[in-house]
């Protein structure tokens, strides 16, 4: 009996991770990729990511994390590959912000050894920040940074050991319902069909479903880069991965391009709305308000020179919650979107989650949080 064809567009952390899902299901699998695996336009390169078990009260993502890490552990030894490391996270807030306060809760209920701090405890134990204008102050001691392009390298490793095939350089132009299955549209206009269609586009997912009113917009956001900082003050061990207020994040010092560590802040509000077509280049104006907040909150490393910044983009959907469900116009085609800010940390696990829809199976996470029908579509 002839396997099943299945198509993956998007060679993302997404598409990655539902190939490997698939080809380990003895499905032939291929994946259609715009750009290169890790290109420097994707919303899933660099060199690191969070992942934390902090949700505020949504606990299915605190769940979700849970299982990822230990996914990602897999996924480390399977390719040898330095995938994750645990540095904790602190988490600074407000007591009526409604992301802390419910998050240190849905983190106890699980069992997990997330402490509260005041601000002299957490100044005292993290002497890199001033905190004090933070009442509501967490730490949980698991959780930390993923190596962005180095999972994404793992995911690919996984995918061709399992028999799948990478296409890079190949531009989609359109995504069919045809059927029972699917159809690609490359732009050169050659067809292919398929027996499932799994749609992983990031912030290219209305280009290729044009004809889907999706409600999901690609924004513009970026990270900075600093350099001369001592490791012994803001290295791994001495500084955790933080999140402050839901605006800024950063992590501990990792080895950059030229081989000196390198300190990544950035802002977590939502950019601008771009044409993921259309690069960008870096905006003084967010480059400053990273440094402000530097200033106020970590004075320390608001005197390291600037390095380098990283451009990426969002795609969003208006409830931040991901899209994980089948093309409304039939089964043919399954739809993975709505990820970026916060969907790497899972990436690992949603392949599995698309590649239980692609093929019919029963995923392993309910998935009504993430069904098309919750936007009207």
């Amino acid at each position: 009996m002839a396997r099943e064809r299945m198509i993956v567009v998007g060679g993302g952390v997404m598409g990655l991770a539902t190939a490997a899902a698939l080809a380990g299901a003895d499905v032939d699998v291929t994946v259609l990729e715009r750009f290169a695996v890790a290109h420097e336009w994707a919303s899933s390169h660099g060199l690191t990511r969070a992942i934390r078990h902090e949700y505020g009260p949504a606990a299915i993502y605190t769940q979700m994390v849970a299982r990822s890490l230990d996914l990602w552990d897999d996924l480390a030894r399977e390719t040898g590959r330095r995938l994750y490391t645990q540095t904790g996270v602190l988490t600074l807030g407000q007591p009526d912000d409604g992301h802390t306060l419910p998050g240190y809760d849905v983190m106890r209920a699980a069992g997990l050894p997330v402490e509260r701090l005041t601000p002299t405890q957490c100044a005292h134990r993290f002497p890199q920040f001033r905190p004090d204008d933070y009442a509501a102050i967490t730490y949980n001691p698991i959780g930390g940074m993923l190596y962005a392009s180095e999972c994404l390298f793992a995911l690919a490793d996984r995918v061709r050991a399992r028999g799948g095939v990478i296409r890079e350089g190949v531009r989609v132009a359109r995504v069919d319902v045809r059927g029972a299955g699917g159809r690609v549209v490359l732009a050169d206009g050659s067809e292919i069909a398929a027996d499932r269609v799994i749609v992983t586009a990031g912030p290219w997912v209305r280009d290729v479903l044009p004809d889907l009113p999706l409600p999901i917009r690609a924004t513009r956001q970026q990270v900075c880069y600093f350099g001369g900082l001592d490791p012994a003050s803001f290295g791994v061990g001495a500084f955790p991965v933080f999140l402050a207020s839901m605006e800024y994040y950063g992590f501990p010092l990792v080895a950059g391009p030229d081989g000196s560590p390198w300190f990544k802040a950035a802002s977590h509000v939502f950019g601008a709305t771009v044409d993921p077509n259309v690069p960008y280049a870096p905006d003084p104006a967010e480059i400053a308000g990273v440094q402000d907040f530097l200033r106020r909150v970590i004075p320390a490393a608001s005197q390291a020179p600037l390095v380098a910044t990283d451009c990426c983009m969002y795609d969003l959907a208006p409830d931040e919650d991901f899209i994980l469900d089948y093309h409304p116009a039939g089964a043919g085609v399954i739809i993975g979107s709505g990820f970026s800010g916060h969907g790497l940390k899972f990436g690992v696990l949603i392949g599995r989650l698309l590649a239980a829809l692609a093929l019919g199976a029963e995923p392993e996470v309910p998935l009504d949080t993430f069904r098309l029908a919750r936007l009207g579509l």
